[in-house]
């Protein structure tokens, strides 16, 4: 007995036909929006500016199988790994929809960091080895995290303390001073005017904002300001949520009174974060962008959505072998119809209604769009947010 893509089992067929495929009207009919969706054909096409722009982050070439598809805007970086044994080129391909790059310093991923210039050098090769110097729209700053440390050769979501987190301040503002100086080369390299991404870090409302103050003046018409050290927020939303709501209740009002009109946050689709954070930006008229790879890999891990639309009952779907086609040449080349329910075209899905949801934000997630008011509290340890 097959499975239906909420999870339910499907009743065994009593006659000849098609097996079925959904168990219920309503399955049926969110799996026709879905394909609708991803095909670019729906009844409603959305024209107007998105409630919060999404950056899909691509790592792979091909979602199980299936050529990756981010959408018209995508997170790149040069070096991707999660420890120093797996660390590696990002092999990236970009579809022609996609548009607009916003391209990663991969900070992240450097245990031992670079200098300014090699950094900025890595972008720009990356970008020319695969494709995609021409719709580099952004370049972000090579900052200091102080949401992760290298343990044992690992990169571990850990919240830095306020007194390491001043060394991450300083050479962020640092970061930020050196790329706002390569405006001219970096034209020259990408061979088209690019906007920046800098990026501000801090653990407490003071050093962030001093952080801010450092780097709003750096900041030209199209660029970006971009809120760092908040990865960890989803993860330890009871520890990092009411430093974040504290943080930005007095960042964001500097930023708007600054006239910024673009904030980024890296790495973020904690729902009760964004709607904050929107909330907020709408005061001062300030666009909000995220980005994250976690959309893409949702289906991998049997999960699906976000907050209102999320399914705790979806399963991990199969890869078929037309999924595993080739051409003559040993090319990938997928042969899945499209209403076929494969990972491959799950992850692609789900890309899609991601950014959908984020582009209708305010309506779909109303409870969350609104001020958080927080009990006082202190930022705990992060040993005390693990046990």
């Amino acid at each position: 007995m097959g499975s239906c893509r909420c999870g339910n089992p499907l009743p065994e067929r009593s006659g000849p036909g098609r097996t079925r495929q959904y168990c219920s009207d309503r399955c049926r009919k969110q799996a026709q929006r879905e394909r609708e969706a991803c095909e670019g054909v729906t009844k409603s096409p959305v024209t107007k500016l998105e409630d919060v722009r999404f950056y899909c982050g691509l790592s792979n070439r091909y979602w199980s199988y299936h050529p990756a598809r981010p959408g018209p805007y995508a997170c790149v970086a040069p070096m991707c790994g999660k420890t120093q044994a797996t660390r590696t080129m990002n092999y990236v391909t970009l579809p022609d929809e996609t548009v607009a790059v916003l391209l990663d310093s991969s900070a992240f991923s450097d245990k031992q960091r670079l200098s300014f210039e090699e950094a900025r050098n890595r972008q720009i090769a990356h970008a020319y080895r695969f494709g995609y110097a021409s719709r580099v729209s952004h370049v972000a700053s090579y900052d200091l995290l102080i949401d992760e440390k290298w343990r044992d050769g690992e990169r571990s979501k850990i919240r830095w303390s306020r007194e390491e987190a001043e060394e991450a301040v300083r050479e962020t503002v640092a970061a930020a001073h050196y790329l706002a100086r390569q405006r001219r080369a970096l034209r020259g390299a990408y061979g088209h005017r690019v906007g920046l991404a800098l990026s501000a870090q801090g653990v407490e409302v003071e050093q962030y904002l001093r952080c801010t103050e450092q780097i709003v003046s750096l900041l030209e018409d199209g660029d970006l300001f971009a809120l760092g050290g908040w990865c960890i927020t989803g993860l330890l939303p009871d520890a990092v949520l009411p430093s974040f709501c504290e943080i930005m209740s007095e960042v964001i009002p500097y930023l708007g009174k600054s006239g910024v009109k673009r904030v980024h946050i890296w790495g973020v689709m904690f729902p009760q974060a964004l709607g904050y954070l929107l909330y907020l930006c709408d005061q001062y008229q300030i666009q909000l962008s995220t980005d994250s790879s976690g959309p893409e890999r949702y289906p991998t891990l049997g999960q699906w959505g976000y907050s209102s639309w999320r399914n705790n009952a979806y399963r991990k779907p199969p890869v078929f072998s037309s999924c595993r086609t080739v051409d003559q040449q040993g090319n990938r080349l997928p042969t899945c119809p499209p209403d076929l329910r494969c990972l491959g075209q799950e992850r692609i899905r789900h890309v899609q209604l991601t950014r959908e949801w984020l582009a209708d934000f305010r309506s779909r997630e109303a409870a969350l769009y609104r001020p958080i008011v927080l009990p006082a509290y202190r930022q705990l340890s992060w040993m005390e947010a693990a046990g």
